[in-house]
Order: C-alpha cells, then sequence, then structure tokens
C-alpha cells in the first residue's frame, strides 16, 4: 500500500472515531517558524506532522455511543475525552509502528508535554482555520467550533499535504459581536488577552460552563456544540487553569 493510501485509512479510522478533520503538514514548513520543539525533536527524519481533531456536532454524538458501549469509562477516567483521545491515538500508533520502518510519536495539546507543539500553528499550515479575535482557530464551515486534538510526528513521507486556507479573513470585516459579549472584557480588536480571561474564570462563576464570545461570534453557529458540550468542555478547562494559577 503506497503512504498516502496509508494516510487515507488514518483519516478513515480517525473519522469512525468523531474525530472529523484529519490534516497533513510538512515538519519544514512548521519547524521553519516555531519557537517551540522541533519536529525531529520527537522522530528523528521526522518527515510528516498528521493533525487530527474534531469540528461540529458529530464528535459528541460517537463519544456517546462510545461511552454507551463502555459502561464504567467515565468513572474510571478523571477527565474522559482526554484519556479516549489518548485511546485512539494509541491503538493508531501502534498499528503504524507496526508497519516496516516507520517510527512515529503521538503528541497532545493536554496533559504532560501540552506545549512542545504549536497546535495552532500547526492547524494554520494544514488549512484546519485561521487565527481570530478569540485566540482560537475560525474554520470557514464551522467557525471557532473546532478541536485539536493531537498529532501524530512520523518518518514517513507522503506525497501530498495540505497548505493554509487562502482568501479567508473572516473577523477584519465582521461587526465582532465576540467583542462585546465578554463580560470580563479581555477580548479586543487587538486579540485575546488569555491572561486577564484565565483570572476572571477563576474568579466567578460566569465563564464556568460557556464562553460567551464563543457564542456570539457568526460564524459557523448552526456547528455549535450542545450545552453539555460545552459545560464539559469549561469543567475541564477551568481545572487546568485553576491548577495553572496555583488555585487548587
Amino acid at each position: 500500500m503506497s503512504t498516502n493510501g496509508v494516510f487515507e485509512n488514518i483519516r478513515n479510522y480517525f473519522d469512525q472515531a468523531g474525530f472529523n478533520l484529519t490534516v497533513k503538514i510538512r515538519p519544514e514548513d512548521y519547524d521553519s517558524e516555531t519557537v517551540r520543539k522541533k519536529s525531529g525533536e520527537f522522530v528523528h527524519g521526522a518527515r510528516s506532522i498528521i493533525l487530527t481533531g474534531f469540528a461540529g456536532k458529530g464528535f459528541w454524538e460517537r463519544f456517546n455511543r462510545f461511552l454507551a458501549r463502555n459502561p464504567g469509562f467515565l468513572e474510571k477516567h478523571e477527565n474522559p475525552v482526554d484519556d479516549y483521545t489518548r485511546e485512539i491515538f494509541g491503538i493508531l500508533s501502534q498499528e503504524l509502528e507496526a508497519l516496516p520502518g516507520v517510527e512515529c510519536m503521538a503528541i497532545f495539546p493536554f496533559g504532560e508535554g501540552a506545549l512542545d507543539l504549536d497546535f495552532v500553528r500547526l492547524g494554520v499550515l494544514g488549512g484546519v482555520g485561521v487565527p481570530s479575535l478569540l485566540g482560537i482557530l475560525l474554520n470557514p464551515v464551522y467557525g471557532t467550533w473546532i478541536s485539536l486534538r493531537g498529532a501524530i510526528v512520523t518518518d514517513m513521507k507522503l506525497d501530498v499535504y495540505d497548505a493554509p486556507i487562502r482568501g479567508f479573513e473572516p473577523c477584519p470585516p465582521c461587526d465582532k459581536p465576540c467583542i462585546s459579549a465578554c463580560p470580563a472584557h479581555t477580548v479586543s480588536e487587538n486579540g485575546w488577552d488569555w491572561e486577564a480571561c484565565m483570572k476572571h474564570r477563576i474568579s466567578t462563576d460566569i465563564c464556568s460552563e460557556k464562553c460567551a464570545s464563543r457564542l456570539a461570534c457568526p460564524y459557523g453557529k448552526e456547528h455549535s456544540y450542545n450545552s453539555g458540550q460545552i459545560a464539559n468542555h469549561h469543567k475541564f478547562v477551568l481545572k487546568s487553569v485553576k491548577e495553572y494559577f496555583g488555585k487548587e
């Protein structure tokens, strides 16, 4: 099987697990601008970075079907979505490493080593979205309702790679309801003040279950997560924020 055939199998595998965004990036494109670890520090001779995540409502439906088939999963895992992600990546990594001459490593935007890769930069290079005033990527179809879940760095060469989105600049012409929607005034024309936002979130319950600015964004509203998924996401982000600022 060709390496592109292998990639299509990877994309189909992730899609079945609820991760409907999978793109491939040249390591040299990423390495040339990052101030974080280079791809070769993960896998010697890295020739591809495969980035995956989910967009829209589909993941939550797939994840809940997984939970129905695996009773007790929620009780056994402190961070069930993250641990589900690790499980899905773990199975795939084993299959890739079984291929002759293939080496790979999975990296996640959560847990230990979360800052080793710049996932926003990878998302831009792979055409997942463009930067927004909210500090997260904005997709032409799904708006801000996307989540990058992990990346595989591998020495497997692919024939064709994805590219950044061209001609999509949503924020400059927008009325920017995200700015007025933020109760802590942490979103402005200059972007998102992440530290002020995080400190506000641990000082009040106003933003504990949702982000008013994200909900106000006019792009991709029909693909927004349901309230349960939004609350679940905020619950675990808030936990991480409290740990970061030493509040727990």
